[in-house]
């Protein structure tokens, strides 16, 4: 299963293991800091200000770059049907959301978010409104930004600056975990 896969996806887009690992890590990368930005804009118009709404002290969120990359991964079979992949994507954001918000609940005992009041929601960690922005988020990571990032992966010039600012980013995200599990909670 895993083998087939595996050549599903090097035939159909040709790439070689070190593209793939770069294309996804700039997908994961592309979710985090998108994903920051949408709650910050969200959180400024819903509570009047500025609100830092990640777990993390940086500007990124890595439930939105992971799920990008879940998106990526179990959507790209059907890249030839938008109606499937808003409808897809539904469902897919709805588990992630879901499964985030109540594994933080349970690691740290504190909601990140709460959609309790709001239409259609579970136990306050989903609603109807999140996810269908994430269905529309889905639909332009599949159709704008995957596209663009394996354009620019592809492009040989610019493999070794990717893979730099990559270790980087991942890096700094890395230590900002230690620093907030060490001293936030």
């Amino acid at each position: 299963m895993i083998k087939k896969y595996r050549d599903f996806v090097f035939r159909k887009y040709n790439n070689s293991f070190k593209e793939l690992i770069l294309i996804y890590a700039l997908i994961f990368i592309v979710g985090c800091l998108i994903g920051y930005i949408y709650e910050v804009i969200f959180a400024y118009f819903d509570e009047g200000g500025f609100v830092n709404r990640g777990f993390l002290y940086g500007p990124y969120l890595p439930i939105y770059g992971i799920g990008a990359i879940i998106l990526t991964l179990l959507l790209k079979k059907f890249k030839r049907y938008p109606l499937c992949i808003f409808f897809a994507s539904l469902f897919i954001t709805a588990i992630i959301e879901y499964v985030g918000g109540a594994l933080l609940m349970e690691l740290f005992n504190k909601r990140w978010w709460d959609y309790t009041g709001l239409f259609l929601n579970i136990n306050g960690y989903v609603c109807l409104r999140s996810v269908i922005t994430f269905a529309i988020g889905a639909l332009l990571l599949m159709y704008i930004f995957e596209p663009f990032i394996r354009s620019i992966v592809s492009k040989d010039k610019y493999k070794t600056g990717i893979s730099i600012y990559i270790c980087i980013f991942l890096f700094v995200m890395f230590i900002d975990l230690i620093l907030t599990l060490s001293f936030r909670y």
